[in-house]
């Protein structure tokens, strides 16, 4: 009885560690590690390490709303909760890359438009796994790429290091973008000098290092004192 709990619990101290999918493939081997990985104890620590500060008692009441039976209340259900909630994360991030697009004509963004898209992220309570799955596809736009790293460096706090492993293994790590930043004149002997325009190209997991912090602090200001315009683009399509 003693060996058999110790093995449970060395069990579940495994699948603590692995990601949900792998979770699901892990509890297709035999019925042991099915009944494991199928329980509540696991979806609800999945579900809280995806999604730390989600309202669970909200979220219960939109699942079963459309149904109009009485809510879920955790542990119960922990596995059709995370399944759910995935789900409308994905659509609605889709809906929102889908509004990026829209407004980034030729993989072009003007700031505004740019800090809106994160300020839009940040309203859907992304967590780092889901800009992971949903934002540094290679498949998607650099400007969508550097939306979420930006968002998970500035918004989620999640370590310039860990960002950067990430972006290697979604192999988006050397994508670049160019930004282009319009400065007032300096003043010069009671003379105000000509306005300086400025244009850098620079890669995703070169915004990730400690001496490239101010290039993301002035995207996070937007167009705000003596820089009056930044435009952000695909360094491809500036090529073009």
């Amino acid at each position: 009885m003693c060996s058999n709990l110790l093995l449970r619990d060395v069990a579940l101290t495994i699948i603590s560690l692995l990601e949900a999918r792998d979770v699901c493939s892990l509890g297709c081997c035999s019925c042991f590690w099915r009944d494991l990985c199928f329980s509540n104890c696991v979806w609800a620590h999945l579900f809280r390490r995806r999604w730390p500060h989600a309202d669970v008692a909200q979220l219960n009441r939109s699942t079963c709303a459309a149904s109009g039976e009485t809510p879920l209340i955790p542990p119960e259900g922990w596995k059709a909760l995370y399944i759910e909630s995935h789900k409308k994360i994905a659509q609605e991030t889709s809906f929102a890359i889908h509004e990026i697009d829209q407004g980034a004509p030729l993989n072009s963004l003007e700031v505004t438009r740019y800090l809106s898209a994160i300020k839009q992220l940040s309203t859907l309570s992304l967590g780092f796994e889901d800009v992971c799955l949903f934002l540094f596809r290679p498949k998607l736009s650099v400007v969508v790429n550097l939306i979420g790293l930006h968002y998970s460096i500035l918004y989620l706090h999640i370590p310039p290091k860990e960002v950067f492993e990430v972006l290697t293994r979604c192999q988006v790590a050397r994508r670049q973008v160019c930004l282009s930043w319009l400065k007032v004149g300096r003043w010069l002997h009671g003379f105000r000098l000509r306005d300086e325009n400025y244009t850098r190209r620079i890669s995703l997991e070169e915004l990730t290092m400690s001496e490239e912090e101010p290039i993301l602090a002035m995207l996070n200001r937007g167009a705000v004192h003596e820089v009056i315009r930044i435009q952000i683009c695909s360094a491809d399509s500036r090529m073009s």
